[in-house]
């Protein structure tokens, strides 16, 4: 076994190849498993604990031999923290050494008894500038010989320089060249000062709607009740296609009233000519049965300009924009009212709302570019060409500025009535404005400056 051999050359051949395992170790992980394994090849032990200090009298389990997964909270370990903090604590871990089990309390004597044998050895674990960064635990059932002790400190040397280098790797760097950190930090001070005023126009995400460019309203020439829709939305319309029709039985009612008025009247007047002759107050009546047959006619000319709308037309072509159909039929509606318009697919524009919040300086020719919501990972490049003064209220209650930007005429607009978000570009600021303006704002209407 290694505790008989002698300080000869085989024990400081293995003590070396433990060393190059333990510094071309990886990681941290690698690290730990070889420091409670690799020993063993030249000292014998039962089990090894390797431990990090983390406070003045505080030490925490990394790794324990012949177990691949660490339990924090199994009892073993929990025993050894213990008992390390205690011995910390009492100044019993200042040096290489055995641990005795009577400086400790009664009670980790005897859980002691139950987690280890008697022969306990610490050996500290120092970085190179001395500072103590952890222990090694050896368990083991035979006293511990000096020459193992010999083995243990040099092998502890490297084991505490190896893992400082682990821990910093860049330490020697920065105790050769004192400086490097207070140039690096200057650096990286005016690299930040230097980006901070680059120049970047400012910039704003609003929802944006493709509408129609210049469309012609459809509305009700007359009062009535809609009967049918004969169009779909968005659908194509030549000039004088029937866009929808109203009920015409009132109507034709209302005109068969009127004609039958003008007979009536036509008849009492011919009654009233023929009375006339040779009567100065018969001729005062047919002045009057004309005024009155004049009045008939003019109702039912009414009466007939009233049946001939009950088919409204489209007077141009284009597409045919509105809501759903069925909102429509059956429903009364005044002259002027509009049902619909007809669009040009040709010709759309881009309605964006800018909530106030986050409301920019635009000026018309800015540039935008529009992500739709059915092709938001390709964008379409459009121009601002004009941005309201007055904000309005959207249909979902915010309050925002209206902005119209315009297609370019190489640029094939979307389909209408497709919506997506704009991100619009106003005037270049400092980096610095352009991060801080929110809260410099909201600062600003909190405290009143």
């Amino acid at each position: 076994m290694a505790q008989e051999n002698s300080i000869g050359d085989t024990p400081w051949a293995l003590l070396m190849g433990i060393e190059r395992s333990i510094r071309h170790a990886a990681d941290l992980t690698a690290f730990r498993f070889a420091v409670v394994s690799e020993p063993r090849r030249l000292i014998a032990y039962q089990q090894a604990v390797l431990v990090a200090k983390t406070g003045a009298a505080k030490y925490r389990a990394l790794s324990v031999s012949n177990v691949p997964t660490l339990d924090r909270n199994a009892p073993y370990i929990r025993f050894i923290e213990r008992l390390l903090k205690t011995l910390g604590a009492t100044g019993g871990l200042g040096k290489p050494g055995l641990l005795a089990r009577e400086t400790v309390p009664e009670k980790l004597q005897a859980e002691w008894q139950e987690f280890l044998p008697a022969h306990v050895f610490w050996q500290p674990l120092n970085a190179p500038d001395g500072g103590e960064i952890g222990g090694l635990i050896l368990i083991r059932t035979a006293p511990w010989q000096d020459a193992e002790r010999v083995l243990l400190d040099q092998l502890a040397d490297s084991i505490g320089h190896a893992w400082n280098s682990l821990l910093k790797p860049s330490a020697r760097l920065r105790k050769s060249r004192p400086g490097a950190k207070k140039f690096v930090g200057i650096g990286v001070a005016v690299a930040l000062l230097a980006a901070l005023a680059l120049p970047v126009h400012q910039s704003v995400i609003a929802p944006a709607d493709v509408i129609a460019h210049d469309p012609v309203p459809v509305a009700a020439p007359i009062n009535g009740v809609i009967r049918d829709i004969n169009v779909r939305p968005n659908a194509e319309v030549k000039a004088g296609d029937i866009l929808f029709s109203f009920e015409d039985a009132e109507l034709r009612a209302n005109y068969e009233v009127a004609l039958r008025s003008v007979d009536e009247a036509d008849a009492e007047l011919r009654r009233a000519a023929q009375q006339a002759f040779g009567d100065a107050k018969g001729r005062a009546e047919v002045a009057l049965r004309k005024a009155r047959l004049a009045l008939r006619q003019e109702q039912a000319q009414y009466a007939s300009y009233q049946l001939s709308q009950v088919n409204v037309i489209a007077p141009v072509d284009g597409i045919a924009v509105f809501g759903d159909p069925n909102r429509w039929r059956g429903r009364p509606v005044a002259t002027g009212e509009q049902v619909m318009s007809l669009a040009r697919a040709d010709q759309a524009e881009l309605a964006i709302y800018i909530p106030v919040s986050d409301a920019i300086n635009l000026e018309p020719g800015a540039d935008v570019r529009l992500f739709l919501d059915v092709d938001p990972l390709h964008s379409v490049s459009v121009t601002l060409e004009l941005s309201s003064y007055q904000p309005v209220r959207t249909p979902e209650g915010v309050l925002a500025y209206r902005a119209v930007a315009r297609f370019g005429a190489d640029t094939p607009p979307p389909r209408i009535g497709l919506k997506g978000s704009a991100k619009l570009l106003g005037d270049e600021v400092p980096l610095v404005l352009f991060l801080l303006r929110r809260p410099i704002v909201a600062l600003r209407q909190k405290i009143g400056m």
